[in-house]
């Protein structure tokens, strides 16, 4: 056994059960069963046994943070909020994460949306052009403190603008979907 003490568990496993070793094997399946049974465990725990409109909560939150810029870390605070709220914490940190690759369409989004809102008010005809121009304050050339203002131009108004709409309008579209869920599946 010591000669495979630097290999990983599942080659150990591997060789040992075409060796025959029979305990071994017994030992890695039960210690599985263990891992699954906690894990269902806690699903059913955190979940399945929470009130439905708690766990839709959390996971509208989850989905909410993700329109703002977090930094790679939207699920602590979908967490944090989900505790200040009294709403799931798991179901708010699940859905920040697996919602996680969809942060560009969620960013092109919000400034869409928010364009959509402040073209007409800053006099501009052309959706397009009312974009490109937001991009062009932040790509502009010139020393760092314009760009810093450039980009705080830009999130200041048509990214946050949209972002704020993005999350009422889609937050409240998945807190429905999942309490609709959670109600057929409790019936």
């Amino acid at each position: 056994m010591e000669q495979y003490s630097s290999l990983p568990g599942y080659i150990v496993a591997g060789l040992l059960y075409q060796r025959g070793s029979t305990d071994l094997r017994d030992k890695l399946c039960l210690k599985w069963q263990k891992v699954k049974e906690r894990f269902y465990d806690t699903i059913d725990k955190q979940i399945l046994k929470e009130k439905p409109n708690k766990v839709a909560l959390g996971c509208a939150l989850g989905i909410g943070i993700n329109f703002f810029p977090t930094l790679g870390v939207g699920f602590i605070f979908a967490f944090i909020l989900a505790v200040l709220f009294r709403v799931n914490r798991a179901s708010a940190a699940v859905t920040s994460l697996i919602t996680g690759p969809l942060i560009p369409l969620m960013y092109t989004l919000n400034v869409v949306i928010g364009g959509l809102i402040l073209t007409p008010v800053t006099g501009q005809e052309n959706l397009v052009e009312f974009i490109l121009h937001q991009y062009s304050i932040i790509l502009k050339l010139g020393n760092f403190q314009d760009k810093i203002f450039g980009f705080l131009e830009f999130f200041g108004s048509t990214f946050l603008l949209g972002a704020a709409i993005n999350v009422t309008i889609i937050g409240t579209g998945f807190y429905f979907f999942v309490s609709f869920l959670l109600d057929r599946n409790t019936k």
